[in-house]
């Protein structure tokens, strides 16, 4: 199918960007902002609106597809891309991928997601926000196209068997920690509640009593308005600060972990960025030797690393080394969706567990997009996005699964 016209509109996303430099060296909260000056460069304010841009093909026959291009929440965190504005990115669009697409026959998901992905313009690859949004709509239109829904798209040009399991959904708290979490237990999200851990102070207490008694309170919440059958996988995110905490004490980390894993008992319970060390090299070494402390005390809570495996490169390198249980897939920082499905096959192929994530800060479409990579690969679990009401993204992305495997299901059985 042939592409007649790229077209660009400005988009909301379902969160906001924030400074998570600033926030974790104290800044403190007033109302639904923070105070003070950001501290990364990129940043206008602490925390601002998050923004997108919709990259439209309007196909031969007339039909459109489309992506959307977003950032993450933590911009320009451990290697990320910068915030940039909407009218930025169209520019860049308009400049070299609208000449680059138009009149193109698209045929083939994967081979063209890859060329475009790896393609440098004026000598650069184009920023990850956008080869992540145009690679949406190369899957959509090869869909739509084949008559096919994206996750068959996938499953045959991989080669993938199709699997009925549903993908188990991760839901984030942000920072409701009490009425999202009674949310998430109603609704019996399969990973759960993130937390929001971003701040020595308010969130985790310079003494990790904040968050420890939170912990407790989760499972204990669990117990009390749960169903009987509700047996969540807990995933707490806490963005190094527990290294911030206790000044990178690797064994006292470690002992503070063991805690954490008694407070969750009986659920399974992993924790992502305990500590950030500012490089790969060292955040490797810390989380290699967590994991051996842990081991060395019999403990399996299980640690997940999310910056510094910001692409398929770095994610292949943490997966080799086995620095870590669990690598969060960051969809949003990989550029094109085809470096997702890479390194989803990619961890499972060798016995780490991937959390096929995302950012809050993303759209609706772009969640529905994941869904159907998540559903044709089968991580460990995947995010329930946009944003953090928790209601919305579990939504969006259970939907999206649900409809995914009942069409499949009804294939297998001859019915359609």
């Amino acid at each position: 199918m042939k592409v007649k016209k790229v077209l660009c509109s400005e988009a909301l996303t379902g969160f906001y960007m924030d400074d998570k430099e600033a926030i974790k060296s104290g800044a403190k909260s007033d109302g639904f902002v923070y105070k003070g000056a950001p501290v990364t460069p990129g940043f206008r304010s602490i925390r601002q609106p998050g923004v997108a841009v919709s990259v439209m093909f309007i196909l031969e026959d007339g039909h459109m597809v489309y992506g959307d291009c977003a950032v993450a929440q933590y911009a320009a965190s451990g290697g990320r891309e910068v915030p940039n504005t909407a009218a930025a990115l169209i520019k860049v669009i308009e400049k070299y991928v609208s000449p680059y697409f138009e009149g193109m026959d698209i045929k083939e998901f994967k081979s063209t997601a890859e060329k475009f992905d790896r393609y440098e313009f004026d000598g650069e690859r184009l920023p990850a926000s956008i080869r992540y949004g145009v690679t949406q709509a190369i899957l959509e239109a090869v869909a739509y196209e084949q008559k096919l829904t994206m996750c068959e798209v996938i499953l045959n040009e991989y080669n993938l068997p199709v699997d009925l399991t549903p993908v188990r959904i991760n839901a984030q708290s942000g920072d409701e920690r009490y009425t999202n979490v009674d949310k998430m237990i109603l609704k019996k999200v399969g990973m759960m509640p993130h937390g929001l851990i971003n701040n020595v102070e308010e969130k985790l207490g310079t003494d990790g009593q904040i968050f420890l008694d939170w912990v407790k309170w989760v499972t204990k919440r669990i117990s009390e308005i749960g169903e009987p059958d509700y047996k969540p996988v807990m995933r707490y995110d806490v963005y190094g600060c527990m290294g911030k905490a206790f000044n990178n004490d690797l064994d006292k980390v470690g002992e503070y972990l063991i805690k954490v894993a008694d407070a969750c008992a009986p659920y399974e319970v992993f924790v992502e960025m305990p500590v950030d060390m500012k490089s790969n090299e060292k955040q490797l070494e810390a989380m290699k030797y967590l994991r051996k402390y842990l081991d060395d005390a019999g403990c399996r809570l299980k640690l997940i690393i999310d910056e510094y495996a910001n692409t398929y490169e770095e994610i292949v390198e943490w997966v080799d080394a086995k620095g870590a249980d669990m690598v969060q897939v960051k969809t949003i920082d990989l550029g094109g969706i085809n470096n997702i499905v890479e390194a989803d096959l990619y961890c499972k192929a060798h016995g780490v567990l991937a959390y096929q994530g995302g950012t809050c800060n993303q759209t609706d479409k772009a969640a529905i997009v994941c869904a159907n990579l998540a559903v044709a690969t089968k991580p460990f679990a995947m995010a329930g996005t946009p944003g953090m009401g928790v209601d919305e993204g579990v939504m969006i992305v259970s939907n999206e699964q649900e409809r995914l495997l009942a069409i499949l299901k009804a294939k297998q059985e001859g019915n359609i």
